[in-house]
């Protein structure tokens, strides 16, 4: 694939995995490896984006 070429919904879903701002970090570390990912956006009740967490960050902060 051109990544130049593509949009981003040509490699995105249209509702991409996200969890709650009030969730345990051992819960997102346990989502991000169910769903083989290594990033995920956290959003609030209305679905407005309030942050991200990524892998790296969880695994330097000790969680993993």
């Amino acid at each position: 694939l051109d990544l130049r070429t593509l949009s981003v919904s040509d490699i995105m879903g249209r509702r991409p995995r996200s969890i709650g701002p009030d969730r345990l970090a051992v819960e997102a570390v346990e989502m991000m490896e169910q769903h083989k990912v290594s990033q995920l956006p956290v959003v609030d009740a209305a679905g407005i984006l309030v942050g991200a967490l990524n892998m790296h960050d969880l695994f330097q902060a000790k969680v993993i």
